[in-house]
C-alpha cells in the first residue's frame, strides 16, 4: 500500500500491481557454414539445436521456432550468393533473432592454395576479401531486417594439433582476424559478437569430433551456453 497526506491525516492507497514480464517468442533464423548446420553432432543439430533447447527452459520463454539454413562449406561469398535467394530473404524478415557463423571456410581457403609455403601475407590478403564479404552479408541482413538481434560467432583454432610450431604464428593471425570481424559487426547494431577461441584453445581433443575439425557434442554445447548466456543478458536489460 502507498501512503499520501490529505490535510494533516494519512491516507492509504492500493500500490499499482507489479508489471508482469511479457511473454518472450523467440523466431530464430540461423545462417552461415557448417557450425550452423551442425556437423559434428548433427543428431542435435550442433549449437542450433542445444541453444534452442537451452532457450525454451528460460523464464518466461513462451515459444522457440527455428530456421536452420546453415550449409557445410559456405564461404561469406556463397552466403552472400545465398541471401538473394527467397527462401533465405523470407526466414530473415520473418525473424527476430539470427545467429551467424561464416569466415572460418575462408581461412581454410588460404590453408589449401599455400599449405606448403605459408606466409602471415596470405591470410592478410584473404582477411581483407573477406572483410568486404562480411560488411555486405551484415549490410543485407539488416536490409531484410533493421530490428532483429544478430549473434556473430567469432572462429576458434583447429588446427593446434597440425600446425606444430607454426601454431605459434597462427595465434595472433586468428586473434587479429576474430578482432577485426567483431569491430565490422559492431557497425549493424543491435549485435553481439560471440568469442569461440577461448573455449577450443588446448581442448581439441576434448571438444572437437573425429574430423578433428567440427566441435562434438560438447564442444557445441559450450558454443550454445555462451550464446545463451549473452541472449538472456540482453533480455533482462530490456
Amino acid at each position: 500500500m502507498a501512503a499520501a497526506v490529505i490535510f494533516g491525516y494519512i491516507a492509504l492507497r492500493p500500490s499499482a500491481a507489479p508489471k508482469k514480464p511479457k511473454p518472450i517468442h523467440y523466431k530464430i533464423t540461423a545462417l552461415g557454414d557448417s557450425l550452423t548446420e551442425g556437423v559434428g553432432d548433427l543428431e542435435n543439430q550442433g549449437y542450433v539445436g542445444a541453444a534452442a533447447e537451452m532457450l525454451k527452459k528460460e523464464k518466461n520463454v513462451k515459444s522457440v521456432s527455428v530456421s536452420d539454413l546453415g550449409h557445410r562449406g559456405d564461404t561469406s561469398a556463397d552466403l552472400l550468393k545465398k541471401l538473394k535467394q527467397p527462401k533465405y530473404r523470407k526466414a530473415i524478415k520473418a525473424s527476430n533473432t539470427i545467429f551467424l557463423t561464416i569466415g572460418g571456410n575462408d581461412i581454410v581457403h588460404v590453408f589449401r592454395q599455400n599449405f606448403l609455403d605459408l606466409h602471415a601475407g596470405d591470410f592478410n590478403k584473404e582477411q581483407t576479401i573477406f572483410s568486404t564479404k562480411l560488411k555486405q552479408v551484415l549490410k543485407e541482413i539488416r536490409q531484410l531486417n533493421p530490428d532483429a538481434s544478430v549473434y556473430y560467432f567469432g572462429l576458434y583454432n583447429p588446427f593446434e594439433d597440425y600446425l606444430g610450431e607454426a601454431n605459434e604464428d597462427f595465434v595472433p593471425i586468428l586473434a587479429k582476424w576474430n578482432a577485426n570481424s567483431k569491430q565490422i559487426s559492431e557497425n549493424y547494431q543491435p549485435i553481439s559478437f560471440i568469442p569461440t577461441s577461448d573455449l577450443f584453445r588446448n581442448k581439441s581433443k576434448q571438444l572437437l569430433s573425429k574430423d578433428h575439425f567440427h566441435p562434438n557434442r560438447e564442444g557445441y554445447n559450450k558454443m550454445a551456453k555462451r550464446l545463451i548466456e549473452d541472449i538472456v543478458k540482453k533480455q533482462t536489460k530490456k
